[in-house]
């Protein structure tokens, strides 16, 4: 290989997340590529107070009962993963449109995130939304603090799949009865591994530098063990599941090199 056969890069997106991410990029010949990306996020994002103002089922008196409770957690968005993709080029290699094909591997550990656009809301054992994002509010015994909680429906039923349920309170058996989503309040820790199709194009800004922009969908298998996040360790289920959506988006700074 040549000069301008080979970029190193960084995607601007990822790194707003802390993400640590690099990217490697080679000619395969005049019109393909084979790209190679490592993304890396070791980091605990921030501690704060989170409340869940929690109705929770009391079998002694066959009802509801409504009360705050509080707990200090760790926001993270921690994972390691690698994604190689295999471009055309319309034009030749490193310059304007191409597309892609791309696989995906990585391990996972995250929680206690609040995700734009009312991604991760939670939801109850029958799949319906629990409202918004928490509202302000003081937690009982945490008259000082002033933090966020969730308003949870009653539920007659352990949540799905709970593990070693015969070991759990009732308090934990019942407890908002979550469905798959929630990762304002659950953390997930667990590995995926798909792949996807993507569409991108190569901006030159000068012999060395260049914008890259890319974005893509496919499939991902996911498997994982979810947590209660008021520690974020009890674990209460293990699920997999079938992830179709965006799986690549990108926008980067290439660098050739030379």
């Amino acid at each position: 290989m040549v000069a301008q056969d080979m970029a190193l890069k960084t995607n601007l997106l990822y790194d707003a997340t802390t993400t640590i991410n690099l990217g490697y990029e080679f000619k395969l010949d005049h019109k393909t590529t084979l790209d190679i990306w490592v993304n890396y996020n070791p980091w605990t994002l921030g501690k704060k107070w989170v409340g869940l103002y929690e109705r929770q089922y009391n079998p002694e008196i066959g009802n509801a009962v409504a009360y705050a409770s509080a707990s200090e957690r760790q926001s993270k968005l921690k994972h390691i993963a690698i994604q190689p993709e295999l471009r055309w080029w319309l034009c030749e290699s490193f310059n304007g449109h191409f597309f892609g094909a791309h696989l995906h591997a990585g391990l996972f550990n995250v929680g206690a995130l609040k995700l734009p656009f009312d991604w991760g809301r939670y939801k109850d054992a029958q799949g319906e939304y629990l409202g918004g994002y928490p509202v302000s509010m003081t937690p009982v015994n945490h008259e000082n603090v002033r933090i966020q909680g969730i308003g949870y429906r009653p539920s007659n039923t352990a949540y799905p799949g709970l593990v070693g349920s015969e070991n759990f309170e009732s308090n934990d058996i019942y407890w908002g009865n979550a469905d798959r989503d929630g990762i304002y309040t659950n953390s997930f820790e667990g590995w995926l591994l798909g792949a996807g199709v993507s569409y991108g194009y190569h901006m030159i800004l000068s012999p060395r530098f260049s914008l890259e922009f890319t974005a893509g969908i496919g499939y991902a298998f996911l498997k994982y063990d979810k947590n209660r996040c008021t520690d974020c360790t009890k674990k209460i289920g293990e699920e997999v599941s079938h992830y179709f959506g965006p799986t690549r988006v990108g926008l980067s700074l290439v660098y050739m090199l030379k």
